[in-house]
């Protein structure tokens, strides 16, 4: 699979890219560490099990010895999020093996959690089978490792952390939870249907993030954004909804159509007071009374050096 997502971002750099150019490409890449030679006949077989597999259709542009491929579908990676997402991260793999030499130089984040589970877990959707788990929730006291067993629907990874949406054998719950807080997972015998009407994508589609509650329903949001915020809202959107409504000397005003959940409101206050709620009123109180419970916070702790003192 790696070779393929190398093949892919090879041409996709190159726009148009002659056979010879590609193998030499390969046989400097970091990637063919046994030093082998990318043969006509292997290009041929990677390209046909590309459209197979991904989707993604190499074409030749004439029958020539020096012609050219290319993507004819370059679409295919734009709106298939998995897809792209494969070729941003091998892109950037790539890049960093190439550049090993200055890797004191380079600073990551941390992988996201809950690595070790995603084989299981893509068997398991691939096969429609239920799963059965430990858990510990955030929310006990205790270490509350309960058994469960769910039908898992979808992947979801956000701010470094996979999550995992199943539902209850009844269909009657739809439940999310983090890979990082399970504990030991295994795969059962038992198969379900997976509901023919259910989409992940649109499942998330009016969410910041995974959470999702009884109370904030797909709602008209609108938020003033001061400074330097509105760059960044531009260049990073907070939803795929977000529009420009107006532009002022000092602020911006944004507008989106969602479900004002725990994660977006917790986005929200990360801004501080680079950032306004003027709609929904409900939201916009709720985001008010935080913000006052924190200022609350700071006023009672008389901060003297012999309170830190005390601390240490």
């Amino acid at each position: 699979m790696r070779k393929y997502i190398w093949l892919i971002n090879t041409i996709l750099d190159a726009g148009k890219i002659t056979f010879r150019e590609i193998s030499d490409k390969w046989s400097r890449s970091c990637l063919n560490y046994k030093g082998t030679v990318l043969s006509k006949r292997t290009f041929h077989n990677h390209r046909q099990a590309i459209l197979t597999e991904l989707g993604v259709d190499i074409q030749c542009s004439s029958m020539r010895e020096n012609s050219q491929y290319f993507i004819a579908n370059q679409d295919e990676i734009e709106n298939n999020e998995a897809l792209r997402w494969l070729t941003d991260s091998m892109a950037t793999e790539t890049l960093l093996l190439e550049n090993r030499a200055i890797a004191d130089k380079i600073i990551l984040e941390p992988i996201p959690g809950g690595r070790e589970w995603l084989q299981l877990l893509l068997s398991a959707l691939k096969e429609n089978r239920r799963i059965r788990f430990q858990y510990t929730t955030f929310h006990s006291q205790s270490r509350n490792d309960e058994e469960r067993t769910l039908e898992p629907l979808c992947l979801k990874l956000f701010k470094r952390r996979w999550y995992m949406l199943c539902q209850t054998a009844d269909k009657a719950k739809r439940l999310t939870f983090a890979l990082d807080r399970i504990t030991s997972l295994e795969l059962t015998d038992e198969a379900f249907e997976y509901p023919e009407d259910f989409s992940a994508k649109g499942y998330f589609a009016n969410l910041y993030g995974v959470c999702q509650d009884s109370y904030s329903k797909p709602t008209r949001v609108v938020l003033k954004c001061f400074r330097e915020l509105p760059k960044y809202m531009r260049s990073l959107p907070l939803h795929q909804s977000q529009e420009e409504i107006e532009t002022g000397t000092c602020f911006v005003t944004f507008g989106y159509f969602m479900s004002p959940a725990y994660d977006f409101i917790q986005e929200i206050l990360s801004h501080g007071n680079d950032i306004e709620v003027l709609a929904p009123v409900w939201l916009r109180d709720l985001v008010a009374k935080r913000a006052s419970e924190m200022t609350m916070l700071y006023e009672k702790w008389e901060y003297s050096e012999k309170s830190v003192l005390c601390m240490k």
